[in-house]
């Protein structure tokens, strides 16, 4: 992995620190799921390298369980 920075608005970083906290993951993960899910946006051949990160070894709740649909792959 390959470290960057992203600038990001005060509501980005109030959702993205929200929902990395609710599903126990780091806002890093967030982030790399948000690209996966766009760069899978219009290339059915784009698939992720690597499985989620957790913390502390939590598991991931299924977004879809949680009303969220999941991205077009």
């Amino acid at each position: 992995m390959k470290r960057t920075n992203v600038y990001v608005t005060d509501q980005q970083l109030e959702r993205l620190r929200a929902r990395a906290e609710h599903e126990g993951v780091a806002m890093a993960e967030i982030i790399r799921r948000a690209i996966d899910a766009f760069l899978a946006w219009d290339d059915p051949t784009y698939a992720p390298m690597s499985k989620p990160q957790t913390r502390n070894g939590a598991l991931i709740p299924r977004l879809k369980d949680e009303g969220f649909p999941a991205p077009a792959v």
